[in-house]
This record gives C-alpha cells, sequence and structure tokens, in this order.
C-alpha cells in the first residue's frame, strides 16, 4: 500500500511563492510508485486547502478563483490517525501517514507547523520543533554557533520596541560595537527578504526601518569584505554525511532574492535555489573542505537533524579559515543540487528524507508522554481546587 504524503506548502509568509516552487519540485520527484501525493496549499491568510490543481504551476495564474472554488480543509484526527478533514456539507477525512512541510519562512519553516504535527501525532520530514526554531532565528542560532565553538560574525541584535522607543540610543549602541559597512537583516526570516548593506548612520536607519517591516527582531552584522560564501548540506537522521561544497555567486554586495531565484536555471517548474549561479565544488582546498564539512555534521546533530539541511559559511581561502554564517532548515530548496553530485539523486533524497521522518517517529513512541499521578482523585474527593 502506498503511503500518503502530505505536501504541506505556501503559508502565512513572504516566501510563500518560493515556498510553492519547492512544493512543486517535490511532487515532480516524488515516487509516485511508493506514495500518494496529498497536497495541501495554504494561503497567505492562513486556511488549508487540498486539491491536485494546486500542483499546476499554470492555475497560479486564477488562484483567486481556484480558492473560491475549493472548501476549505482543517488538519484532525479520526481513529488515533492524523490527517486532514475537507469542511464540505459531508466532510470527508484523508488520514496522512507522513508530512513533508515546504514551506519557507513564518509559520512553517520556524517550528509552528511542526508543532501542530507532533500535536496530531502525523510523521513529518525536516527538523523537529526545537530545531527548527532556533534554525530559523538569527540570533538564537548565533548562540548556538558559538557554543559549539565556531566563529561568527559580530552581531547587534535588536528588538522593534527597543528601536520605536529610542532611535538615537540603538543607532549609537550599534556604531560602537560595529564598524561600516554592516548587514542589516530581519532576523526571523529568509530568501534575503529585507536585507540590505549600509554604509552609514543615514542607509542604517533607513535599512533598520525596511527590516522591521518584516521582523519584530532586527540583526545588524559586521562584513566580510573580500571573503566568499560557501555552503554545505547535511542529511540523514541516525547516520549523519555532508555534501560537497558550494560557492555561490551573487551579482551585488549580498545574495539577493533574484540572485536565489531569479538568476539562471531552468525548469519546468521553476528552478528555485538550484537556479543560483554557483561554482560546484567550492574553490577551497580539500583540507578546508573536510573542516566545514565536519562543522555542517556537528551543527546539524546539534539541532536535532533529520532528513536535510543547508549551512551557510563565510570563507577566508587564502588563510584557510571559516566562519558560520546561517542554517537553511528544510525545505531551503532541500538542497538537492548539493548531492547530486556524489549520485544522490532529488528522488533518493526525498525517499530519504521520508525513511528519516517514519524512524524518529518510531523512535518517539519509546517516549512516555502522560503521567497518572492520581492528583484530580486525589483533589474531587476532597472537593478542592487549590493546592495549599
Amino acid at each position: 500500500m502506498k503511503l500518503k504524503v502530505g505536501l504541506f506548502f505556501g503559508g502565512r509568509s513572504t516566501e510563500h511563492e518560493v515556498s510553492v516552487i519547492t512544493a512543486l519540485q517535490a511532487s515532480e520527484n516524488l515516487d509516485r510508485s511508493k506514495y500518494e501525493v496529498v497536497p495541501i496549499y495554504v494561503s497567505k491568510s492562513g486556511q488549508f486547502y487540498s486539491d491536485p490543481k494546486f500542483l499546476e504551476l499554470k492555475n497560479y495564474q486564477g488562484l483567486d478563483q481556484l480558492l473560491l472554488s475549493t472548501p476549505e480543509s482543517i488538519l484532525s484526527e479520526k481513529n488515533k490517525q492524523g490527517g486532514l478533514t475537507v469542511a464540505k456539507f459531508l466532510p470527508k477525512f484523508t488520514p496522512i501517514d507522513i508530512a513533508m512541510p515546504l514551506f519557507h519562512g513564518s509559520f512553517g519553516e520556524d517550528g509552528c507547523i511542526q508543532g501542530v504535527f507532533e500535536t496530531y501525532q502525523i510523521p513529518y520530514t525536516g527538523l523537529n520543533v526545537i530545531g527548527s526554531a532556533i534554525a530559523m532565528d538569527k540570533v538564537a542560532s548565533k548562540y548556538l554557533f558559538k557554543g559549539l565553538g565556531f566563529k561568527v560574525a559580530d552581531w547587534v541584535a535588536v528588538k522593534r520596541n527597543d528601536w520605536n522607543l529610542d532611535q538615537a540610543k540603538v543607532l549609537k549602541e550599534i556604531q560602537e560595537s560595529l564598524k561600516y559597512p554592516v548587514f542589516v537583516k530581519p532576523a526571523t526570516i529568509g530568501s534575503s527578504i529585507g536585507a540590505n548593506k549600509a554604509k552609514n548612520e543615514d542607509e542604517l536607519q533607513f535599512n533598520l526601518e525596511v527590516a522591521f517591516t518584516y521582523s519584530d527582531k532586527v540583526i545588524v552584522e559586521a562584513c566580510f569584505e573580500g571573503k566568499i560564501e560557501v555552503n554545505c548540506s547535511a542529511r540523514g537522521y541516525k547516520e549523519i554525511t555532508a555534501s560537497v561544497c558550494e560557492m555561490p555567486v551573487s551579482s551585488g554586495d549580498l545574495l539577493s532574492f533574484e540572485d536565489k531565484y531569479q538568476r539562471g536555471g531552468k525548469g519546468s517548474k521553476g528552478s528555485g535555489m538550484a537556479s543560483l549561479s554557483r561554482v560546484i565544488p567550492a574553490p577551497i582546498s580539500s583540507r578546508l573542505t573536510k573542516e566545514i564539512q565536519e562543522a555542517t555534521i556537528k551543527i546539524f546533530k546539534a539541532l536535532d537533524g533529520g532528513g536535510v539541511a543547508r549551512v551557510d559559511f563565510f570563507v577566508d581561502a587564502e588563510k584557510e579559515t571559516f566562519w558560520i554564517n546561517e542554517v537553511n532548515s528544510p525545505p531551503g530548496s532541500l538542497s538537492f543540487y548539493l548531492w547530486e553530485p556524489a549520485g544522490v539523486k532529488f528522488k533518493e533524497l526525498l525517499d530519504g528524507m521520508i525513511t528519516d521522518a517514519l524512524s524518529r517517529a518510531e523512535d518517539q513512541k519509546k517516549t512516555q508522554y502522560t503521567f497518572d499521578s492520581g492528583l484530580l482523585e486525589i483533589m474531587a474527593l476532597k472537593g478542592e481546587t487549590r493546592s495549599k
């Protein structure tokens, strides 16, 4: 019997469209002899819809009409099986054997939907709740990297409330800690949306305003001028391996949204990160390559890794040293382009992610989540609702 794989994509995120592209890629490459694909599109306002039409790129030209003609769905449970109920006059329940969250950004890549899957006991691919949350938060992940003994860029984190309360104070604190130029980024989204370089106070102030549009927390980082970026991926669950390293090529001071998703490459349903200009393998020594691969595995394990994730580095190739930039948790375009050079096809990568997820779900069954204390019976017998 085929496994019912729920593809969850779209969502309340600035990276909504990127998520759709990733889902279409995954749908094309899932082995239909093993899996029955159940598409679950989440609108920008948060409603769930399920229909095969959401897996056809051409239908997004008339998305509003498609949403009006498709009944909403909700996550539910029946006979201890998590799944999806279509909210028709006669509700229809579709069980989901495994969920593949393919969201980018808020409410999907950050642990939110992973927590929902845990609640409904639906196995899911990718990092777990805490791993997803840390990987998505650029400030929290910095502390993780430092705790693991890795070097990171100097940074200052700013909350929106503090910025609104006293902008002059915040600007002073940043300029006392960092030298221009600096990068200003929303701390809890990806795809370089809202990220900009500032070379002076006026640009810093403007870029902070832009970044706070997309996140209530912003990170301001020192620039690594004259350094290159190198990416590496890790995959697995009980046994973790690292991919080849790549050097992405940007058109400006940083990898922009256009660099990542709208340059080069071709695909029948969008190329996503595969369209990015890149050099594979990265032009670094074999020793440095090995160190970066080992660091990638170490970070992946620290995040309770499962499935696949990508770690981005800043590298000084001449001095053979590196700094950790950030983690791109699943989907991160699933990093299939980093595994293909090693002979791992996209279809095999997805198979591995599903196998890892099912293995993790079996391990979770060994954990006792309830405890019979008898407290309610004792308090009911005494007629009390307050402890003394």
